[in-house]
């Protein structure tokens, strides 16, 4: 009797070991890799803080009818492009774009003139 007892209690746990590792095997849902996850968020991030640059300097009554345009070329890299009347008021963009929370670095490429 205790061969068969011990038998019973191999064969069970057998069983259960495959079952689980089918469960395992049978998942269709491949998980996202970090890296990837980390890519989306900084993309979805960027375009949150160009969304608020673009924001702010609409804001502003002598800078809303510049031609100027931002993009991010990473994580809180913001590029500023187009045209200013005077080098004053293309430092004023730059500043007021530095001052929008979570820009790390302006890439200043206003044309005066």
């Amino acid at each position: 009797m205790q061969h068969t007892s011990t038998f019973a209690r191999l064969l069970s746990a057998a069983l259960m070991a495959g079952a689980a590792g089918a469960a395992i095997a049978a998942d269709p849902a491949p998980a996202t890799a970090p890296a990837e996850q980390v890519a989306q968020a900084q993309t979805a991030g960027d375009a949150a803080l160009t969304s608020q640059v673009q924001a702010a300097l609409q804001q502003d009554k002598d800078l809303s009818a510049l031609p100027l345009t931002v993009s991010s070329t990473s994580a809180g890299v913001i590029v500023v492009k187009g045209a200013a009347p005077s080098a004053e008021l293309a430092q004023k963009a730059v500043q007021l774009v530095q001052a929008v929370p979570g820009v790390k670095e302006v890439r200043n490429e206003i044309k005066v003139g």
